[in-house]
């Protein structure tokens, strides 16, 4: 028998790369072993280098379904598209080889990652730049790919992607990362025993989940936003906290602080070279809806979404779930950088009828991306920068 589960483990470990994603994502070693660095020169993570991603987006890949309580059965309509692109030597989307000077350069999360989308809001901006997007960054963890590959090409202008919904939070997480001397590698294997790498193990854990009654705390998904024509919506309920913080409370938290940090010295490095930083401000899918929801739908995501125990505040979000964004503003504004607010072109594209978000995902689909670059291209053109 311990044979047998021996050679079973063996296989499964070289078959690691293609093993259903649902069943290896929770393991210790998933990202570094399809390829992802977690430990760098300079401090920040990167996708595989080299690598030919291939994706046929559905409507269940294309949302993140198990981001929310809804099932296969509440799927959008979404016409299956195919995305295919080649990841640079550092894992990012850009050309190679890489110039020594870019007129631009946009730096992000996910938004600007755009794993699920063939073009990116940054495409087409500029004949001569660098996309720098990884998922899961806020702006401290930003500011090392600023400091690694953009400033040293002199760009013109750097485009900073600030998504409401969580960069603060993951500034929070990167600034608790750094205070304890650590790698994200460090973080991944941080007490873990030898069985959380053992694939067997990890799959019997998996089928005891599946099977297993979890803590339940309602679904009232999809709700109806009534836009012209009316929009199904959901929310990944991680991020609806924020929308209720305070003025005052937000002012005053570290994860704010050290944003400003970060995107102070990101403006200081450019401003001898007469560069500039634009600060592009990415609302919440639910900072848009939540105004095109009824009085009871609005009540249900309060009362469900509240019952799980990390979930609180929500009561507020009528009166706070403008706040992040007129703080970052007068951030901007305080510091002498650019300002671009999103929040209107995408307004405007709800109100019109267009849905510019993946049904039950927080990002854009192609008609989001193509809206901010219309935006961006508009700022462009302002701003007189060469093209």
């Amino acid at each position: 028998m311990l044979v047998t589960i021996l050679a079973l483990e063996i296989a499964l470990q070289c078959a690691f790369p293609h093993l259903p994603r649902d069943i290896v994502i929770a393991m210790p070693q998933y990202l570094e072993r399809l390829g992802h660095r977690l430990a760098t020169e300079h401090g920040a993570r990167e996708y595989p280098a080299g690598e030919l991603v291939e994706h046929e987006v559905t409507p269940l890949s294309g949302d993140l379904y198990h981001l929310t309580c809804i099932t296969q059965a509440d799927a959008q309509p979404l016409e299956p598209y195919h995305v295919s692109f080649k990841r640079d030597g550092h894992g990012f989307r850009n050309a190679e080889p890489w110039t020594d000077d870019v007129d631009l350069v946009v730096i992000g999360d996910s938004f600007t990652a755009a794993e699920l989308i063939q073009r990116p809001y940054w495409q087409g901006l500029s004949d001569s730049m660098l996309a720098l997007g990884v998922s899961g960054t806020g702006t401290l963890e930003q500011q090392r790919l600023f400091d690694a590959f953009a400033a040293p090409r002199q760009p013109e202008l750097v485009i900073l992607a600030f998504f409401a919904g969580n960069d603060l939070s993951d500034t929070q997480f990167f600034a608790d990362m750094l205070r304890e001397d650590m790698t994200l590698h460090d973080l991944s294997h941080r007490d873990k025993n030898p069985l959380d790498y053992s694939v067997v193990f990890r799959l019997l854990q998996y089928i005891s989940e599946a099977t297993t009654p979890v803590a339940e705390y309602g679904c009232h998904y999809p709700l109806i936003a009534h836009t012209d024509p009316p929009t199904p919506v959901a929310f990944y309920r991680e991020f609806l906290p924020l929308l209720g913080v305070d003025r005052e409370t937000l002012l005053q938290s570290e994860k704010l602080q050290r944003t400003r940090t970060s995107i102070s010295e990101m403006a200081n490095t450019l401003k001898p070279r007469d560069a500039q930083l634009l600060l592009m401000y990415i609302p919440h899918k639910a900072e848009l809806y939540w105004d095109y929801l009824d009085e009871a739908s609005k009540a249900t995501i309060i009362e469900v979404e509240s019952r799980h125990p990390r979930i609180t505040g929500l009561e507020n979000i009528d009166a706070n779930k403008s706040v992040q964004r007129d703080v970052m503003r007068e951030l901007a504004a305080d510091l002498g950088v650019s300002f671009l607010d999103l929040t209107p072109p995408l307004s405007e594209a709800i109100r019109s009828g267009v849905s510019p978000y993946f049904f039950a995902d927080t990002h854009w689909n192609q008609q989001g991306h193509n809206i901010a670059r219309n935006a961006l291209l508009d700022f462009l053109n302002r701003s007189n920068l060469e093209k």
